[in-house]
């Protein structure tokens, strides 16, 4: 058995030694991204007005960022194999868990060149198997996100690292309530050939933990295009469709970052193979990423930090 093809969330597939071959590129692939458990996110205060004229403050090398992630995805297939065989493979659900560390190198008019290091497992069938892993990331100031310089990490923990750049939100205007824009999400999901085109209102204020935050609803669509792999491994072809992407986020104006955000995806897409092979494909995902208690009242330095000097193309 494997995790569906959908969760692997990047384009990149590594290898895991004694999981299908499937399962094992999924976990390898979202290997690192930033969700919080729900414990770390749990204490939220009431309602508070907003403060008078935040300004948000640029990054700077030094700064860290500690992410958790909880999350489910499954999967379901319904359709004919080669020989005319019925195929129906009923949801084949999968829990994540994970934790990254994000260190801000170097900043540039480019974009921020991050330093990500963590851990992410993955349950299915009983089985949990967990993967570390490093890497750099660019992310560019308007809140494009560049996986990049031997990266195992992505796909989930990606998502929040979007909002860091200046310009991630309105591009760049204070939020206000009754606000309304649309924008491409940072990253492109696993299958998605474009990034998700999404359209955010600002819902709300409140306080998180002694930070003012913004929550950000905002809904979408992404093409998809991705193979099809039952759980025996049996490959059915290539699927195309759409998927649908809905986003909530608690989002710090004046210290440009996401404090946490809920993700679902889903998507039905279609088969048809040369082999004979046609049917369809359902893929959901729901997953929770978010600032650790710790840095959301405060960032952590990083002793004797040595800055990249250029961004884009950060050191292995």
């Amino acid at each position: 058995m494997h995790v569906p093809h959908f969760l692997i969330l990047t384009r990149r597939v590594r290898t895991i030694q004694g999981m299908p071959r499937k399962r094992r590129g999924a976990l390898a692939a979202i290997t690192v991204c930033a969700i919080v458990s729900a414990a770390s996110v749990a204490v939220w205060a009431d309602p508070a007005p907003s403060p008078q004229a935040p300004v948000g403050l640029p990054h700077a090398s030094g700064e860290v960022l500690e992410y958790s992630l909880t999350g489910s995805v499954s999967q379901s297939i319904v359709g004919r194999g080669q020989f005319g065989a019925v195929i129906k493979q009923l949801d084949s659900p999968t829990t994540l868990t994970g934790h990254e560390r994000v260190a801000i190198k170097a900043t540039s008019s480019r974009g921020l060149s991050l330093h990500r290091t963590g851990t992410i497992s993955a349950t299915f069938g009983g089985k949990s198997v967990p993967q570390a892993g490093g890497g750099w990331t660019l992310v560019t100031q308007d809140g494009m996100v560049d996986d990049r310089k031997g990266s195992t990490l992505g796909g989930l923990f990606l998502l929040p690292l979007g909002f860091l750049g200046d310009r991630s939100v309105d591009d760049g205007a204070l939020p206000k309530i009754g606000d309304r824009w649309s924008a491409k999400l940072g990253v492109a999901l696993f299958g998605m050939t474009a990034r998700p085109l999404l359209t955010y209102s600002v819902v709300g204020e409140r306080d998180v933990l002694g930070a003012h935050v913004f929550t950000l609803y905002a809904y979408g669509t992404a093409p998809v295009r991705e193979p099809v792999l039952t759980n025996e491994d049996v490959d059915l072809g290539t699927a195309s469709g759409t998927a649908r992407v809905t986003v909530r986020c608690d989002y710090d104006a004046v210290a440009l970052r996401v404090v946490s955000m809920t993700v679902d995806v889903s998507d039905e897409v279609h088969f048809t193979a040369s082999h004979g092979a046609r049917g369809s494909m359902q893929d959901r995902g729901h997953y929770v990423v978010a600032l650790d208690a710790a840095s959301v009242r405060d960032t952590e330095p990083i002793p004797q930090a040595t800055p990249a000097t250029d961004p884009t193309a950060p050191p292995r």
